[in-house]
């Protein structure tokens, strides 16, 4: 198992050298060159990881992807602690094989997103009730706020956390006697002190952040089941097939176990699991559910998947974790997750357009090359785009020869220098994918605008995006600070 987690490691440190940005990673870069308290899209922590890892490896594709490496290292040994205290060493040895083998969580391993933080930081929260149910000691209490906070400063979606402590607390009587513990309402207020800077951001920043997050909920088309059958075949992809039927047994199992035999370690588990599950679930029926927000509960996941594994097969003998469903379970997963590793280094199939989602990674240093030349022959200062994607691809690029602005939704750079006001008074290169592109958005902006030509992202020779280039002079300062 410790074979397989260096392994798996030392894979993910070349593939993250090697690979482009996405489009989300190259923005969250931008969070990094000016660490803050808290951002528009989300909390802070991602922002500062990247930060870290680029004092440590530099301003790289591996330098930002730093964290996600090691926290992808860190993790299993966490769910292995977890499980083990839960449901004993051959349920935890189970579920660390199960979790390298889950597609998303090895895709999550080398891409660096706000879901990287909130999934480690949950899981630490997950290992320190464990500890906590175990050793009965009030003390961890104080490291279930500290991991609570920091997850907090994570992602919202960690909220969740604090609502499973909360359903677990309430449904057992046995953990009523926590309430008079001083203990419990410190970590409550740990994990509140943690969170400020949040608050702080949001407060001087009209709430932004806040209401774009949880604008959504609630917010979408009439009742589909759509969106749900969409959730549900994507889940059985990123766990792969027979991992994801096996912790749907398992699941079912720990809920049957945590209601009827009031087995604690399956109430820390299903508490740990339904409502954010259920959150997600009912949220599926009328908007989409991203696939990445599972995210948080796969290792969990992976647990369920074990406890039902260990009832249906006999390991091969002593010191083996997995019998012959067990080996074939996770050998699936890894083929999966192997062959999304190598589609990404090495498309296996060449796709014009953007329908593949690792086209994002691929051909940016050429498309960059081009903006520069036109830029230079029109004698532009700096480059004028209208999307976070396109302004952190080739702000990460062009690095040290033209500024990139974006034109919109300018709350996403308050926390960066602002771009001297001499180079803004220059003419201007505005460059966006052509379907983004607006000319009445420039007319707003610039008192002339001339499209130049169109240009085209490719690689090996097939196209991905065209681009649209417009020279664009006089900017209206007013309008780009509303």
């Amino acid at each position: 198992m410790l074979a397989a987690i260096l392994g798996t490691t030392l894979a993910r440190l070349w593939l993250a050298g090697s690979l482009g940005l996405t489009d989300d990673e190259a923005y969250y870069r931008l969070w990094a060159l000016a660490p803050a308290m808290s951002y528009f899209d989300h909390p802070p922590m991602v922002g500062w990881m990247i930060a870290a890892g680029r004092r440590i490896a530099g301003d790289s594709p591996l330098g930002i992807r730093l964290a996600a490496i090691l926290v992808a290292l860190l993790g299993p040994l966490v769910l292995w602690r977890t499980a083990g205290i839960l449901f004993g060493p051959s349920v935890a040895r189970r579920a660390v094989w199960i979790a390298l083998a889950m597609p998303l969580l090895a895709v999550g391993a080398v891409i660096i997103t706000p879901d990287t933080p909130s999934v480690f930081f949950w899981g630490l929260a997950g290992w320190a009730l464990a500890e906590l149910h175990n050793s009965r000691n009030a003390n961890w209490w104080l490291a279930v706020g500290l991991f609570a906070g920091l997850g907090l400063l994570s992602k919202y979606s960690n909220l969740f956390v604090g609502a499973s402590i909360v359903l677990w607390l309430c449904l057992l009587r046995t953990n009523w006697t926590w309430f008079r513990s001083w203990q419990l309402w410190a970590g409550g207020a740990l994990a509140f002190l943690l969170t400020l800077p949040v608050l702080i951001w949001n407060a001087e920043h009209d709430w932004a952040s806040l209401a774009k997050q949880f604008g959504r909920v609630g917010h979408g088309r009439q009742i589909t089941a759509v969106y749900f059958a969409e959730l549900v075949g994507g889940s059985i992809g990123l766990m792969s097939p027979v991992v994801a039927i096996l912790a749907a047994l398992g699941l079912v199992k720990v809920v049957r176990l945590a209601s009827t035999a009031k087995d604690q370690s399956s109430a820390l588990v299903a508490a740990g699991m339904l409502p954010f599950l259920a959150y997600l679930l009912l949220h599926s029926l009328h908007d989409r559910v991203q696939a990445n927000w599972m995210a948080p509960l796969y290792p969990s996941f992976a647990v369920c998947a074990a406890v039902a594994l260990g009832a249906i097969e006999t390991p091969r003998g002593p010191g083996h974790a997995l019998g012959s469903l067990g080996r074939w379970a996770i050998g699936l997963g890894f083929l999966f997750s192997a062959l999304l590793y190598w589609h990404a280094a090495q498309p296996l199939v060449q796709v014009s357009g953007q329908r593949d989602p690792t086209s994002q990674v691929r051909g940016w240093s050429e498309l960059a090359a081009e903006v520069e030349r036109l830029r230079v022959s029109a004698g532009a200062c700096w480059i004028a785009t209208s999307s976070y994607a396109t302004t952190g691809q080739l702000a990460y690029a062009l690095k040290d020869t033209a500024p990139v602005v974006q034109l919109t939704e300018r709350v996403r750079y308050v926390h960066l220098p602002a771009v001297d006001a001499a180079v803004l008074k220059c003419p201007a290169l505005y460059v966006e994918l052509d379907r983004r592109s607006s000319r009445s958005l420039l007319q707003q902006h610039f008192r002339t605008v001339d499209r130049l030509q169109d240009i085209t992202r490719k690689h090996g020779g097939v196209p991905l995006a065209s681009y649209a280039v417009y020279l664009v002079t006089g900017l209206d300062a007013a309008a780009l600070q509303r």
